[in-house]
């Protein structure tokens, strides 16, 4: 078998196309060597290059038009924005993944095979260039992504844009995305963002959190403190629980699946619980398993505020659950 030719070193590491091949004076027949995977037409990465959503995107934007920028899902994969199952492309098969790619209103669309076409209005400052790919900017990715999200799926997305351990450059403000829903007047999904906007957390730690926060508010429970410090009157660190009702002394933790196979985790798990009950606390713990039905978790919350008082207000959705458990 005959030796392979190197690729030049600017040719490695990343896909390229057929343009860049022949201006390095490569002959078609390395093309097709085994070496390199086609992912779109005209273009060529080394094989096992491209590994997840954003592979497939960068390889793409070696030949997607210059007008045209990533958009919707795809631009949520590319800011990290966590999604829902049925949306997030990194849980499909690579040779499956469509990309969105968007223009400008009156340009001509991109159109090929794994191509989802979109014609947008937008704003110069809705587009970002980073790693060699456009794409929209995190706030109107936000904006046109409340077309594709439930409310607390948007909601979610949002705590994580304006998280307060994001990198400083990176977390949006609460200025940011106004400017960006005003921008986005008469468009698909305008209302529910303005409903969602002023529901945001910087303190959510994850959307599991974000979304038990939201069904408990919208079941009639008071508005809990998120991933606030809790302390003794001793000055004594006690906890810091993803929620907290100050008032009716009742927190509440949800554990995913790190609390469950880190030991270390595990163990100051174990220990915070009889922390906070001697303190009088009454904790509750939830799972993967709450998040597909909330409905006995909301109970338990509801049950242990009332038990310091707490009244569950007329016609919300939380008497009904309260009824069904026998309260």
């Amino acid at each position: 078998m005959p030796r392979l030719v190197p690729l030049p070193d600017e040719l490695r590491g990343r896909a390229f196309s057929i343009d860049d091949v022949r201006a390095a004076a490569l002959t078609p027949g390395r093309l097709r060597s085994p070496d390199l995977v086609a992912p779109f037409r005209g273009v060529r990465a080394a094989a096992g290059a491209i590994a997840n959503v954003d592979d497939v995107a960068a390889a793409y934007a070696v030949r997607m038009p210059r007008h045209a920028f990533y958009s919707h899902v795809t631009a949520a994969s590319l800011h990290g924005i966590p999604l829902p199952p049925r949306l997030d492309s990194q849980l499909q098969p690579l040779n499956s993944i469509s990309l969105d790619v968007s223009v400008p209103v009156g340009m001509v669309p991109a159109t090929g095979a794994r191509i989802r076409s979109h014609r947008l209005r937008i704003a110069s400052e809705d587009i970002v260039e980073s790693r060699g790919m456009r794409f929209t900017s995190a706030e109107r990715t936000w904006c046109d992504l409340a077309a594709l999200l439930t409310e607390e799926e948007l909601i979610a997305a949002g705590d994580f844009l304006v998280w307060r351990k994001r990198p400083p450059l990176l977390r949006l403000t609460p200025e940011a995305l106004s400017l960006a829903i005003a921008r986005f007047e008469g468009r698909r999904g305008r209302p529910a963002l303005l409903r969602a906007a002023p529901r945001l957390s910087s303190r959510a730690d994850s959307p599991p959190e974000s979304t038990i926060r939201v069904r408990a508010v919208d079941a009639g429970l008071p508005e809990p403190e998120v991933n606030e410090e809790l302390w003794t009157v001793e000055g004594e660190f006690l906890a810091q629980p993803d929620l907290r009702w100050r008032r009716w002394f009742t927190t509440f933790d949800y554990e995913g699946d790190l609390h469950r196979t880190d030991p270390r985790q595990w163990e100051k798990d174990i220990a915070r619980v009889p922390r906070l009950e001697n303190a009088g606390y009454r904790h509750i713990r939830g799972s993967k398993a709450d998040l597909r039905n909330s409905t006995n978790l909301l109970g338990n919350i509801a049950m242990r505020l009332q038990d310091h008082g707490w009244m569950p207000p007329p016609r919300t959705p939380i008497r009904r659950i309260l009824r069904s458990l026998g309260r």
